[in-house]
């Protein structure tokens, strides 16, 4: 059977040791990344490859988009909910393509531009977003952007804290 067969068949999770998912795709990623972008108004590389595993993390999802929960930290979620990032390295190494990929998209449609010291931007004043109604863009991509201004607050501390904390292992 070919891998082609077998992924129609639904029989394999992964093919040459990528994971394979429809759910976490680029689409999804872009709208993650640039929500977040739009309430730091810029963002360094490395700090835009942590976005994805965050959003991407269902129940990490749903905890954020709770009204009652108000992070302020890194160091804070992890003492509050230590399960939600303790796989954080494997997610953000099996969704580092997929993350490289949206910001290349994104610059590529000139929503956002990297800069040549990794900083990234956003452009102008369109809106990458066509509609933030729940019915016209899906629930999944409308959590996403609820919980994204307290992702960015996440991401305010230092880059390095960042990756140690989460125990990104590079």
């Amino acid at each position: 059977m070919s891998n082609s067969e077998a992924w129609i068949n639904g029989e394999v999770s992964h093919l040459n040791n990528n994971y394979v998912n429809l759910y976490n795709n680029e689409i999804i990623g872009c709208i993650g990344i640039y929500s977040v972008t739009k309430h730091m108004k810029s963002i360094s590389s490395a700090k835009a490859l942590l976005i994805l595993p965050m959003v991407f993390q269902n129940d990490l999802l749903s905890y954020m988009g709770r009204s009652n929960v108000d992070v302020k930290s890194i160091e804070q979620l992890i003492l509050r909910k230590p399960d939600l990032l303790s796989n954080f390295n494997e997610r953000f190494y099996s969704l580092l393509q997929v993350s490289v990929n949206s910001i290349l998209i994104l610059n590529a449609l000139n929503f956002l531009t990297i800069n040549p010291d990794g900083k990234i931007e956003l452009l102008g004043e369109r809106d990458f977003i066509p509609s933030y109604e729940k019915e016209v863009i899906g629930k999944r991509a409308f959590q996403i952007i609820n919980v994204s201004y307290k992702v960015a607050k996440l991401l305010e501390d230092k880059v390095e804290n960042l990756y140690l904390q989460l125990r990104v292992k590079l």
